[in-house]
Formats: C-alpha cells, structure tokens, sequence
C-alpha cells in the first residue's frame, strides 16, 4: 500500500487555522476575561452571566454549526469561513457598544452564528491535508488555538484592560479579525479525500456504515444519526465530550469566582491565569494529540483510552484545587493541572470522530458533535452554575459559586467513563 505524505502547503494551512482559532476563542472569551467588570458596568445576576457565556452564545452557534458543517462539505471551505469571521468580529466590536442585558445578548447570539462556520471547515480541510497517522497531531495543533486564544483573552483584559478598557479591546479584536478575512478570500480549497487510504464503502476501521443517502440537508441530517447509532464508538467518544464541556461551561465563571471567594482584587489574577492558561492549555493540546497517536499506534483502545487514563489519573488534583488556600502551592497546581487535563481532550476526541466518519459526512459531523458539545455540555454548565450560584446566595449560602462549581465538576466525571466504553467498541471493531 502506498504511504500518504501531508499534502503539500499542509503546515503553513495548518498554521494559519491555528491562527484564526486563537482569534476565534479570543473574541469568545472575552466576556469571560471581564466577567466581573461586565458584570458590574451592565448589572448583571449570576444567572444572567451564565446565560450570557452558554446558552445565549452557544445556541445558535451549535444549531447553525450544523448547518455549517453541511455547508462545509458542499461549498468552498475558506470562503465559508471568511463569511463567518466577517460576522463575527463586526459583532465583537459592536458588542464594546452594549449598555444592558438584551444588547449584548443579540450580539452574542450573532457572534455564534459567525464562529460556526470555523471548526467544521477547519476539521474537514485538516482531514484533506494530512493522513490518518498524522491527524491527532494535526487536530491537536490546530486545537492550540483553544488555551492560547482562551488564555490570550485573559492576558488581553488583564494588560489592555486596565488601559484602554473593557468596551475598547472588544472594538480592537473585531478590526482585526475583518482584516484576516481578506487572506481566506485568496485560499484554494484541499482536495476532497485526497488523504484517504480506502473508499468510504472499503474502509475496515468500523464496524457497519449506512448506505449513502442523497443530497437532500433533511436526508444528510438522518443520515449521521444513522451513522452514529451504527457505530457505537462513535455515539461514546461524542457523549464523552459532551459530559467534559459540562465543566468547561462553568469555567466561564473562573474570574468571577478567583475575585469573589478566593480573596484576588479586581483585576489582581487575570493576567496570571491567563499566562497559566496559555502555557498548560498549550502543553495539554500539543502534548494530547502526539501522545494519543503514540499511544493509538502501540496499544488496544485508540486514543479515547489514553485519554480516559490520563484524566482519571488527574481528578483528585483537579477536586482538591476547589478546597485548598490560594496560599498553598496545591492550588496553583490544580489550577494548572485542571488547564492541562481539560485540554488534551481535543486531539484524541475530534481526531477519532472524523477517523470513524465517512469523506463525505465529516464536516456536518463535526458540526453535530460542536452542537452536542456547546449546547448540551457548555450551555447547560455554565447556566446551571449561574443559577445554582444565585440561588444559593439568597439562601445565604457559605460560598455559594464554589459550590456551584463543584457540581460541575462532578458532572464532568462521565467523560472518562464514556471515553472507556468507546475504546473497548474500538479494540472490539479492530479485532474483528
């Protein structure tokens, strides 16, 4: 069998996606950054924070995510993504305008409709570019995008912020993200299954796949469900990811609670969590996608078992951080543990799903495990989280976001038992 090599202008694509994902969760997070600013400047409850950083943003984002991710198997990827980055930094820079609530809901509501357009195009494009050996790698590169973007928004509110303010770094972000959008103007787009060793219809990596259905978007929506339920290592690795987003979503309220209950001033440990962020996120996300392809290449249950592994191995640090004194050295480490763990997920969750996904379904795919994961996961966390917080502050409640926090948690321990039952239907698939 002949041996697939990258194709050609690979990294440097790779490169620049990596650079519009870290503009991408820059905009995103930068509500979180200024949490308590926001919060104070439009006053805002808990539980309409919550709604502000999940369901309002994450529920068009993960419906039109969909949407996209059929688009992006039908229409000319970096142009779809233009269209999207357009959007959504004309709406981070009108979101420095707001003065209430319902202002800067819409433009949340909007900013996800534009950001959708991005991880499904940029997975399928990914999937054109490199072969299945290099993919982990590749996805997990692309994914660095996530703690530095995420991390670059707290260094951005913890430096700029203080100089320019809340409202002009939202107004900074969106022109240049409408300058980059004239470079995805000039891309071509990577042949469609140009990396694949075998036909949709010949490959031996899972068990059964449904029969090609037609273009119709009612059909192709019918289909990846089909396709789900036939292979359950699929239907495992997405309900994984969707219990991991459950903390993520409260996460939002990462901030909020650093300044509120655990005695930081204002504005004190933005800079430094996000320099914390960036370096262990970014450590997390390189670090998971080459590992689980060493791990895939040596050992039986693909790289959902090493990720499972690595993550049961590092709750009880991740627990323990909720409980010690910001004095102690324990705390900072779970901190950046909690960083490290929660981002390696990228690279063995997104780089399995579209192995087990035929050519022609891999971007609605994405968009489906991206709604499954916001809306769900995300969505539910940070809006459960808010109001759980609330209600336990009118009961008078001894740090009631802590406790919040901690349901969350909790919750978030279904992923590695879900990623468990997927490696054993993927050693099950290999050895038949």
């Amino acid at each position: 069998m002949q041996q697939l090599t990258s194709a050609p202008r690979a990294n440097a694509i790779l490169i620049f996606l990596l650079l519009l994902n870290i503009l991408n969760m820059v905009d995103r997070n930068l509500i979180t950054s200024f949490g308590s600013m926001i919060i104070a400047d439009l006053e805002l409850s808990d539980t309409q924070f919550g709604l502000l950083t999940g369901v309002i943003f994450v529920f068009f984002y993960s419906i039109m995510g969909l949407f996209m991710g059929a688009l992006a198997d039908r229409v000319h990827r970096p142009r779809l993504i233009a269209a999207g980055l357009i959007l959504w930094s004309a709406l981070t820079a009108l979101s420095g305008i707001a003065k209430n609530f319902l202002q800067i809901g819409l433009a949340r509501l909007f900013i996800g409709v534009g950001e959708s357009a991005m991880t499904p195009s940029a997975m399928s494009m990914l999937s054109d570019l490199f072969p299945k050996a290099k993919r982990g790698t590749a996805t997990g590169l692309y994914y660095l995008g996530v703690p530095l973007g995420a991390g670059g928004s707290f260094v951005v509110a913890g430096i700029l912020g203080p100089m320019i303010g809340w409202r002009n770094c939202f107004f900074l972000l969106g022109g240049i993200g409408l300058a980059l959008a004239i470079l995805l103007l000039l891309m071509g787009d990577p042949k469609r299954g140009a990396m694949e060793e075998f036909a949709d219809d010949q490959r031996p990596d899972v068990e059964e796949q449904p029969a090609r259905l037609t273009d119709n978007w009612r059909e192709i929506v019918a289909e990846v469900f089909v396709m789900v339920k036939a292979v359950p290592a699929l239907f495992w690795t997405m309900l994984g990811a969707v219990f991991l987003h459950v903390p993520l979503g409260a996460g939002q309220f990462a901030i909020v609670w650093l300044e509120r209950e655990r005695g930081f001033g204002f504005g004190e440990i933005t800079a430094t969590y996000g320099l914390i962020y960036i370096i262990f996120g970014t450590a997390g996300t390189f670090l998971g996608g080459a590992l689980s392809d060493w791990y895939q290449a040596r050992f039986a249950g693909g790289r959902v078992r090493f990720l499972a592994f690595l993550m049961l191995g590092m709750m009880p640090l991740i627990i323990s951080f909720r409980f010690v004194s910001p004095d102690s050295p324990l705390f900072f480490i779970g901190m950046a543990g909690g960083m490290f763990m929660i981002s390696t997920f990228y690279g063995p969750a997104f780089s399995t799903v579209q192995d087990l996904t035929p050519v022609r379904l891999r971007g609605v795919m994405t968009g489906l495990l991206l709604v499954a994961c916001n809306l769900i996961g995300l969505g539910f966390g940070a809006m459960i989280t808010g109001f759980i917080s609330d209600t336990l502050t009118l009961m008078h409640t001894f740090e009631p976001l802590t406790k919040a926090l901690l349901v969350s948690d909790v919750i978030g321990w279904g992923a590695p038992a879900s990623f468990i039952v997927a490696s054993i239907y993927l050693q099950r698939a290999k050895e038949r």
